[in-house]
């Protein structure tokens, strides 16, 4: 079994991050990808959606394919999780023959200073998402995955422009922006 991991705040989940999903099923040959939001990042004091919202917007964005999985794995520590615990439970719960893990070009431009980046590196093939604007050493260790889509989620949070959110949760999405506002 080939698995792909696909882990990130989702704060919130958007185009981008449909567009990431569904290309990694289409071009890498795997049989399951699992999109595991985080409870909190790491590298962040807290979140605009709480993490059972993202889990219940992601869960609802995917649930129509079999080859994608939205995890509670890291929302039931109830703390931020480093990707080395995340990628440990995915091999130790499923035993895959390979696990891709996908990252942002952002993301992969400071992977060095993640926590266990080296043994990450060991335990996975690291898929980096191009994105305009960010340049990053291209190796044979990484594979490269093309989405042409220009979006954050901090950005998204910056100018709220609804057309970023996937129709399908858009309406959820809106509500919540709405009451936050007031």
């Amino acid at each position: 079994m080939q698995i792909a991991i696909f882990g990130g705040s989702f704060d919130p989940p958007h185009i981008g991050h449909q567009a990431i999903v569904n290309r990694a099923v289409k071009k890498l040959d795997i049989d399951l990808l699992i999109v595991v939001p985080a409870f909190l990042n790491p590298l962040k004091v807290k979140s605009f959606l709480d993490a059972k919202t993202r889990f219940k917007l992601l869960k609802k964005l995917f649930s129509k394919n079999k080859k994608i999985k939205v995890s509670k794995y890291e929302i039931k520590q109830k703390r931020a999780v480093y990707s080395i615990e995340t990628i440990k439970h995915i091999k130790e719960k499923y035993n895959p023959s390979n696990i891709y893990l996908i990252v942002g070009a952002d993301n992969y431009k400071t992977f060095h200073l993640w926590d266990s980046h080296k043994e990450i590196k060991e335990l996975v093939t690291l898929v980096v998402v191009t994105r305009d604007g960010y340049k990053y050493e291209i190796n044979d260790e990484i594979k490269r995955l093309k989405v042409n889509i220009k979006i954050s989620s901090t950005e998204l949070r910056n100018t709220f422009k609804i057309s970023y959110i996937p129709k399908k949760i858009r309406n959820e999405v809106k509500k919540i922006w709405k009451k936050g506002k007031n």
